[in-house]
C-alpha cells in the first residue's frame, strides 16, 4: 500500500487547509512492474521523460488555458485533453483498489487539541488495510512518503514509524492489531516512487469533495477515477473504503446528503 496525503496539518488559524485526507492505494506485486510500465510511458509520450513525476496538482496545472505554473505544463490544448485522457484510461484500468481517510481538522482538534490528525488518519488506513488483507488472505507492506506539507516539506518524524510497530503487534482497545502487514513502515519520496504518485491522483479528488463541499456527481475526477476505486463492502464504502472522522461531523456535508 503506497500512501500520500492532500491537504495538511496545518491549524485553520495559519490558514491551514479544513481537511486532511490520506490514501492508500494498493497494488499487487505481481501487478506492479506492467504498472510503472504503462505510467512510464505516458510520461514518455508527454514530456520524452519518463522519470518525470506526475501528480494531482501538477496535472491540474499542466492546462495551458490557467495561469498557474506547473512542471507539467503543456502549452496545446488539444495535448493537454489527450493527456487527460490517457491519465483517465490508465488510473481507471491498473488493478488498484484506494482506501481513504478524511478528518475534519477544526472538530478533530474539538476533542483532540494536542494531537496530530495524521496519526489517527493512519491508524484507520492501517486498520482497513488488515481488514483488506484477511479479506484476500495476503500480507502487505506499507510505503509513504516521509515529508508532509504543500510548500515547505517537512519529516513526518519518528511518531508515524512507532505506531506502525505498535499497531502490528499490540491490540490495546484503542485500534485493532494488523498482524497482516509485515515489516517497518517504509519511507520513499513521492518523485522516486510511482505508488505514491498514483497514490496522490486518487487522493486529491477525495480531498476536493470535502474541502469544497462537493456532491457526488459535481466533481468529475472524483466520479470518474476515485469513486471506482475505494473499497466496498454490498455495494457501501463509507466505514470500510472511505472513514470521515469525527463520525458526527459528516452530518453536514453535502458529499452525504
Amino acid at each position: 500500500m503506497y500512501i500520500d496525503e492532500s491537504g495538511d496539518t496545518i491549524p485553520l488559524s495559519q490558514k491551514g487547509k479544513q481537511h486532511l485526507v490520506i490514501t492508500g492505494c494498493i497494488i499487487d506485486e505481481s501487478s506492479c512492474h506492467l504498472v510503472e510500465k504503462e505510467f512510464r510511458e505516458i510520461k514518455q509520450k508527454y514530456y520524452q521523460n519518463s522519470d518525470i513525476e506526475i501528480k494531482s496538482n501538477f496535472l491540474r496545472y499542466a492546462n495551458p488555458d490557467i495561469s498557474f505554473d506547473s512542471p507539467l505544463k503543456l502549452h496545446d490544448r488539444q495535448k493537454y485533453n489527450e493527456l487527460e485522457d490517457d491519465m483517465t484510461r490508465f488510473l481507471t484500468s491498473i488493478p488498484t483498489k484506494i482506501i481513504c481517510v478524511a478528518i475534519n481538522k477544526h472538530d478533530y482538534w474539538q476533542q483532540y487539541p494536542s494531537q496530530n490528525p495524521y496519526e489517527v488518519a493512519y491508524m484507520f488506513l492501517l486498520e482497513r488495510f488488515q481488514k483488506y488483507l484477511e479479506q484476500i488472505k495476503q500480507l502487505g507492506i506499507c510505503i509513504i512518503d516521509p515529508r508532509e506539507g504543500q510548500v515547505e516539506k517537512h519529516f513526518l518524524g519518528n511518531e508515524l514509524s512507532d505506531l506502525h510497530d505498535k499497531m502490528r503487534w499490540n491490540n490495546n482497545g484503542i485500534w485493532h492489531q494488523c498482524p497482516l502487514i509485515i515489516e517497518k513502515l517504509l519511507f520513499s519520496q513521492s518523485d522516486k516512487t510511482i505508488g505514491i504518485q498514483i497514490a496522490d491522483l486518487y487522493c486529491y479528488p477525495v480531498y476536493h469533495m470535502f474541502e469544497y463541499d462537493k456532491k457526488p456527481g459535481e466533481y468529475w475526477r472524483y466520479d470518474e477515477i476515485s469513486k471506482t476505486k475505494i473499497i466496498s463492502y454490498n455495494g457501501k464504502i463509507d466505514g470500510v473504503g472511505l472513514k470521515y472522522f469525527p463520525e458526527n461531523t459528516k452530518k453536514g456535508l453535502r458529499f452525504y446528503s
